[in-house]
């Protein structure tokens, strides 16, 4: 059965050399040539919290960031704030029961560091950036009246040229 086998694929290969026709004559080569081509569009997945909780004593760190990022080599993803933070850098909770009585926490891309401007970059990657997160740091309320206080922070991730300058998630 196997002798068959190898005999048939000996014709197929003999038949299939004689579809091209070659002359003893012809020496000079046979050139060709074929294009070869890829797309893709460049993507990737923005991952906030669904809420980060303060304190009163202590700074809360809430993370932002990425889970999956495919962009070309002139790219990268920035995110940035686009509401929900003051010119000083505070976001401001209201209690829920009384709209009257509120509390801030500065917000800072470092702890210590200077507050976060209303319309900050909060973090930009690109293909090689490791981790894909970067931590915003919550000063500690103080002290606040009892209540459940509320606020909100409202972030944009896009895709840029590298060349724009800003804050690095790397």
């Amino acid at each position: 059965m196997k002798k068959k086998i190898v005999a048939a694929m000996m014709v197929a290969v003999m038949t299939a050399g004689m579809a091209l026709p070659v002359s003893a004559a012809d020496t000079a080569p046979i050139n060709g040539t074929v294009s070869v081509a890829y797309e893709e569009d460049s993507t990737f997945t923005l991952t906030i919290p669904a809420d980060v909780t303060l304190s009163e004593t202590a700074g809360t760190i809430g993370t932002v960031g990425l889970s999956s990022i495919n962009v070309s080599t002139t790219e990268k993803v920035q995110i940035r704030v686009t509401s929900g933070i003051s010119a000083e850098g505070a976001v401001t909770l209201t209690d829920m029961q009384d709209p009257g009585n509120t509390c801030t926490s500065t917000v800072r891309l470092e702890q210590g560091g200077d507050p976060l401007a209303s319309d900050g970059i909060i973090a930009e990657f690109t293909m090689d950036s490791t981790p894909l997160t970067a931590n915003l740091y919550f000063d500690a309320l103080g002290n606040v009246p009892a209540g459940t206080y509320s606020g909100q922070m409202t972030y944009q991730a896009f895709i840029v040229s590298t060349a724009d300058a800003g804050a690095t998630g790397e």
